[in-house]
């Protein structure tokens, strides 16, 4: 197997693949300024963080063969990738089967973990800092207990971790006895809003959880709010996280988000979002941006704390050592899972409410 150092003697240079579909600008985005953050303190053991950029396009096929690419021919250390469930699954066959590490920021789906714990040791390469689903549905429930809800709709786009979300937050919730009294889901590419909308509203949930990030939620939002339902409604994340869309929202009734971190929520949340918003000039959704800068950060981190270039020593790194990001310190389980959920010392997450002044953290209570 290459050493890092066979592979960077060219040019002396760090090279970390990113991949994800161009369409979510953000995620490359905030990658490159988490690189450009590590460059800024002196690299990685004397090189230069590079970023290689490929465009999975959200497509499985694409993003095996873009993963292969920037392995075989841009001799990519690593990567970084990629956004949906599907593409990134095919991502990993072809990151474990080169022998190199890929650290997934976004993904959700159960099957990237439960890969690693059914195989360890073909893909003992796979890391994720993202919440899994099980772990993304606990944090949902522990807002909806704290908050007194009984009933609950759940409203999703027809994507495959949303199914998985549904099922992992009805599961959790059971024990104390708060139920699901509708659920649906629209398709992703021809949706019919409307009438689940209507049948939504009309079962009086005490909540609606929306389980689409992408920008059919914004649409779904103002069809729900046109029925006339001041029901408070919890989105995932994603497009609903955007200021620029929250302003053209009705926000008379609470609209919540869930996100891996908020500005106010430490130092360092502060900071990445004031710098993104310098760079770039609007604000992070908190999920699909920040993700993949702490993915960046951390397989940097891990690197530099290795002290030496090669991939065994990197992943020994990563399995046993703890890693400050924006969103808090990273730790790995033994299925390479970073450690999310309500307990102290670990990942959290926070809920903001949109207001129409901004956004301010709801949950966890600081």
């Amino acid at each position: 197997m290459p050493s890092i150092e066979d592979i960077f003697s060219d040019d002396r240079r760090c090279g970390v693949g990113n991949l994800d579909p161009f369409f979510w600008a953000s995620f490359l985005q905030a990658a490159t300024l988490a690189a450009e953050r590590v460059n800024a303190a002196g690299g990685i053991l004397g090189r230069r963080a590079e970023l290689v950029v490929a465009d999975s396009q959200g497509k499985v096929e694409v993003a095996r063969s873009e993963a292969l690419r920037l392995i075989s021919r841009e001799k990519v250390f690593a990567l970084v990738g990629a956004y949906l469930s599907e593409e990134t699954v095919g991502a990993i066959g072809s990151a474990v089967e080169a022998r190199r590490i890929i650290v997934v920021p976004v993904a959700a789906t159960s099957e990237i973990t439960d890969l690693v714990a059914r195989d360890y040791r073909r893909y003992r390469y796979v890391f994720r800092v993202g919440y899994s689903i099980p772990q993304w549905a606990a944090m949902m429930a522990e807002f909806l207990r704290r908050n007194n809800v009984s009933r609950y709709a759940f409203v999703g786009a027809g994507i495959r971790w949303n199914h998985e979300l549904a099922e992992a937050l009805k599961g959790n919730l059971a024990s104390s006895r708060i139920v699901p009294v509708y659920e649906a889901f629209y398709s992703p590419r021809n949706p019919a809003f409307e009438p689940v909308a209507v049948a939504a509203a009309a079962k009086s949930p005490d909540i609606l959880i929306l389980g689409d990030p992408g920008k059919n939620s914004m649409i779904f939002v103002k069809r729900f709010r046109e029925t006339g339902s001041k029901v408070p409604i919890l989105s995932v994340g994603g497009t609903l996280g955007d200021s620029r869309v929250a302003h053209t929202l009705p926000l008379s009734s609470p609209l919540y988000v869930q996100a891996a971190a908020w500005k106010g929520a430490s130092d360092s949340a502060t900071r990445y979002v004031d710098e993104f918003e310098k760079r770039y000039g609007y604000l992070p959704v908190g999920y699909s941006d920040t993700l993949p800068y702490d993915a960046v950060t951390v397989l940097l981190s891990a690197i530099r704390a290795a002290g030496r270039t090669d991939t065994e020593a990197v992943l020994s790194t990563l399995e046993k050592g703890s890693f400050p990001g924006v969103a808090g310190t990273y730790r790995f389980n033994a299925s390479h899972q970073a450690v999310w959920g309500i307990g102290p010392g670990e990942l959290r997450g926070n809920v903001i409410r949109w207001e129409t002044d901004g956004a301010r953290i709801v949950f966890p209570k600081r």
